[in-house]
C-alpha cells in the first residue's frame, strides 16, 4: 500500500484541482484512494464520473496487492527508466520556459496591434505559434527550440566553435519544409540559446516523486505536461529560481525551413558529421542525425527579424522566409 499512497499523494500534488475529464485512469486512482480513506463509493463515483463496478474491483485488488494491482510493471521504475523520465521533464520544462520568454519578448518588441502571436501549442503539432500581421493574416509558422547544451567537439567535427553551434535533426528540417510546401505558409525555427543551461542541469532539480510517478504511469504525456506546470508554480519558485533567472540572458534567433534545407544541401558532409563518422550509430546509440548551424552567421536575431517586419511589409518578409533569405 505504501507505493499506492505515494502515487496517490503525488498525483494530488500534480493535479491540485482534480484530474482532467479526459483521464479516466487517473480519476480511477483518485476514486480508489477516496474510497480507501472512507468516502462512500457512490459519492466518489458520482463526483469523479467513474464506473462503480470498476472502482469496487480496484479497491479490493489494491487492498490486497497494493500498487501492483493497478500497475504490475516493475521494470518501469528501474534506474535507466527513471533517468530518462527525469531528463524528459527537464527538456519539456526548458521548452515551456522558452515559449513563455518568446511571448514576453514579442510583446516587448512589437507593441500592441502591429503583430500578433497565435498560440497553437494545444494542438500538439509541430507548430507552436503562428505569427500574424495586424489584420490577422498569417505570416509564418514558428517552432520553438531551446538550445543550451554545447557540442564540445564542434570545432573538430563540423568546423564551428561550440558556443556558435546549433544542432537540428535533419528529419525535422525535411518535415518542416514539406509542411511549408503543402500549406503554402512559410515555416521557421525559433531558437532560444542560453549557453551552459542544459537539460541535465535542470533534471537534477526535478523532485524524485514526480519522476517516479511519471515512470509508473509509463510516461503519459498529459501527466508530464501537468508536472511541468507545477514546476513553474510559485511553490517551486525557489527550487528553480536559478534556472528562471538565466532565461532572460538567452538570445532568440530565427531560421526558415527553406534556409535550413538549402544549407543542409550545400554543407551536407561538412556539417552532418554522422555521415562522415565511421560507426556513428554504434558509438552514439539513439542519436539523431543532425545538421549543425552557425548561430551568429546563419540564423537571424529575432529583434532584427521583427525590425524587418515593421520596416518592410509582412508580405515581403513572408516571401523572404519562403525562399530562404532568413
Amino acid at each position: 500500500m505504501d507505493h499506492f499512497r505515494r502515487l496517490l499523494g503525488t498525483l494530488r500534488d500534480i493535479f491540485p484541482h482534480d484530474p482532467p475529464d479526459k483521464t479516466p485512469e487517473i480519476r480511477q486512482i483518485f476514486a480508489v484512494g477516496q474510497v480507501l480513506e472512507g468516502t462512500p463509493i457512490s459519492a466518489v463515483c458520482s463526483e469523479l464520473r467513474v464506473q462503480r463496478q470498476r472502482v469496487d474491483r480496484l479497491v479490493t485488488a489494491v487492498s490486497s496487492q497494493g500498487l501492483a494491482a493497478l500497475l504490475p510493471h516493475a521494470e518501469l521504475t528501474t534506474e535507466p527508466v527513471l533517468a530518462q523520465r527525469r531528463l524528459g521533464i527537464a527538456q519539456m520544462l526548458l521548452g515551456a520556459l522558452a515559449e513563455r520568454r518568446f511571448e514576453e519578448l514579442s510583446d516587448e518588441i512589437t507593441g500592441p496591434g502591429v503583430l500578433r502571436i497565435e498560440d497553437h501549442r494545444p494542438s500538439r503539432t509541430d507548430t507552436d505559434y503562428r505569427l500574424l500581421n495586424g489584420q490577422g493574416n498569417p505570416i509564418c509558422r514558428l517552432n520553438i527550440k531551446f538550445h543550451g547544451t554545447l557540442f564540445r567537439d564542434a570545432q573538430r567535427y563540423v568546423g564551428l566553435d561550440p558556443e556558435d553551434c546549433f544542432a537540428l535533426a535533419t528529419y525535422k528540417i525535411h518535415i518542416a519544409l514539406k509542411r511549408q510546401e503543402d500549406e503554402r505558409l512559410p515555416y521557421a525555427f525559433l531558437v532560444l540559446s542560453v549557453p551552459e543551461l542544459s537539460a541535465p542541469e535542470v533534471a537534477r532539480l526535478v523532485p524524485d516523486d514526480y519522476v517516479w510517478t511519471l515512470a509508473v504511469l509509463q510516461g503519459r504525456r498529459f501527466v508530464e505536461e501537468a508536472i511541468v506546470e507545477r514546476l513553474r508554480a510559485v511553490d517551486h519558485r525557489e527550487r528553480f529560481q536559478s534556472i528562471f533567472e538565466k532565461m532572460p540572458e538567452g538570445k532568440f534567433r530565427i531560421i526558415s525551413a527553406r534556409k535550413a534545407y538549402n544549407l543542409l544541401l550545400q554543407k551536407l558532409f561538412e556539417r552532418v558529421h554522422a555521415l562522415s563518422l565511421k560507426g556513428f550509430t554504434r558509438r552514439f546509440k539513439n542519436a539523431e542525425v543532425d545538421m549543425h548551424f552557425s548561430l551568429s552567421q546563419e540564423l537571424t536575431p529575432l529583434r532584427t527579424f521583427f525590425e524587418l517586419l515593421m520596416k518592410e511589409s509582412p508580405q515581403r518578409v513572408a516571401v523572404g522566409l519562403d525562399r530562404g533569405d532568413y
